[in-house]
């Protein structure tokens, strides 16, 4: 028993005085090497990785280092830079994306999908201070410079609100799980309101040889009015830190109110749009 316990302590003597020996090399950009330095020159630090089993030489640029501490616990600077958390790491990895604490908190955009249409729409929208709750209102005026002139149906497909569209404007609520980063998503509710056009045929009916036909003498201009709720799953990506790629899809209902007959109608949105944030 009492070899046992002389070999246990013997192999934790081993294994303190091996921390001891490695030195620790903190980068500029946010790295740490757990190293054994070797030499230290005019420009350059050469080192040794500390539990690695390859016998090979590193050499770094001092103007690459934060500071050094030693195994003795002196610690040496190199370049002055700002506290911050370092990632460790024996292969120079590169520092984990973070969420951005001083972010531009205003985002306006102009949603190109809805140009198909003839339709011009913009947003704008406001981050919270904590980065992950944001309100956005988007507003839309119809330019029609491509009317849909078809006779009004309730069919899920049919985009005269769209294609026809008088004004509209909305209100959404959005939640960043990760807050704002360069590139991030969004989930969040919506509610959209407007006007549109909409045509409804006149119509006669004659009958020859027992046959009855319905011809078209004219159509009627109406105007009608759409109401919509919604979820959606949307994300940006930075271009540049003010210049953003965005797109959302979202799911709901829409509640469409005509001459013809009032009908509620699964709605499917998509939007691709351009953003710059401030």
């Amino acid at each position: 028993m009492k070899t046992k316990s002389l070999s246990f302590l013997a192999i934790c003597w081993l294994f303190a005085l091996r921390l001891q020996a490695q030195d620790m090399i903190y980068k500029t950009d946010e790295t740490v090497i757990t190293a054994k330095v070797l030499e230290i020159n005019t420009s350059t630090v050469k080192y040794k990785l500390f539990s690695s089993s390859i016998d090979k030489v590193f050499e770094l640029p001092k103007n690459n280092i934060h500071y050094i501490v030693y195994q003795n616990g002196t610690k040496e600077f190199y370049n002055t830079t700002p506290a911050t958390t370092y990632v460790e790491t024996e292969t120079a990895k590169l520092p984990v994306q973070k969420a951005n604490k001083d972010f531009h908190k205003n985002i306006i955009a102009l949603n190109c999908f809805d140009m198909l249409f003839t339709n011009f729409s913009a947003s704008y929208e406001r981050v919270f201070n904590s980065g992950k709750i944001s309100l956005k209102i988007p507003v839309s005026i119809g330019l029609q410079g491509k009317p849909n002139t078809s006779n009004y149906t309730s069919d899920f497909y049919e985009t005269q609100f769209l294609q026809n569209r008088n004004y509209a404007a909305g209100l959404e609520l959005n939640i960043y799980p990760f807050g704002q980063q360069r590139h991030t998503f969004y989930i969040g509710i919506s509610t959209f309101a407007g006007s549109f056009n909409y045509y409804e045929n006149i119509t006669t009916t004659s009958t020859n040889y027992g046959y009855t036909t319905t011809n078209i003498i004219g159509q009627t201009l109406h105007e009608g009015t759409h109401y919509s709720g919604m979820i959606h799953l949307g994300g940006y990506i930075g271009l540049t830190d003010n210049l953003l790629l965005g797109a959302k899809l979202g799911v709901g209902f829409k509640r469409e109110y005509t001459v013809v007959e009032d009908y509620t109608l699964p709605i499917v949105e998509f939007d691709f749009n351009l953003g710059y944030r401030f």
